[in-house]
């Protein structure tokens, strides 16, 4: 039987909302996915997509940062975790908020041209949704095979 759930936590996490930061999570329960071979996957997934990874593991979790070049249109990184173990475990996907900041500056600023950063942020907050639907989309893929 396969279990997952998604959920959006950046409204309840306080520590993460200080910090400008959104974050959904899904878990998967009774998968027995190999997770380092998962990880390899999200990994090349951010690859994929243009973006600059680094990746950082431990007995019970990955971590995968993405930052992404200029020609990707996304202004800030991408966070990726993956714990837990092959029948029960969590992936998390956190964003920084700089696109949304870059929007609030841009409407402080219009007066002085901060129109740019309106539209830079803008942008930027739609790629953020492509990119995290294809995102989930990969993963299930992943998961599935």
């Amino acid at each position: 039987m396969f279990s997952a759930e998604r959920t959006f936590k950046g409204d309840v996490d306080q520590r993460l909302l200080g910090l400008g930061v959104s974050k959904m999570q899904e878990r998967w329960v009774r998968k027995d996915v190999d997770l380092s071979l998962l990880r390899e996957r999200v990994e090349d997934f951010f690859k994929d997509k243009g973006f600059r990874t680094t990746k950082d593991c431990s007995a019970s979790e990955y971590t995968i940062s993405a930052k992404p070049r200029q020609s990707v249109g996304i202004i800030g990184c991408v966070t990726v975790r993956i714990l837990g173990n092959p029948n029960d475990f969590l992936i998390e996907f956190s964003t920084s908020e700089h696109s949304r900041s870059a929007v609030k500056l841009g409407f402080m600023t219009t007066i002085f041209g901060g129109g740019s950063l309106i539209l830079r942020g803008l942008k930027s907050q739609e790629e953020l949704e492509k990119l995290e639907k294809d995102f989930w989309a990969h993963v299930e893929e992943a998961i599935a095979h």
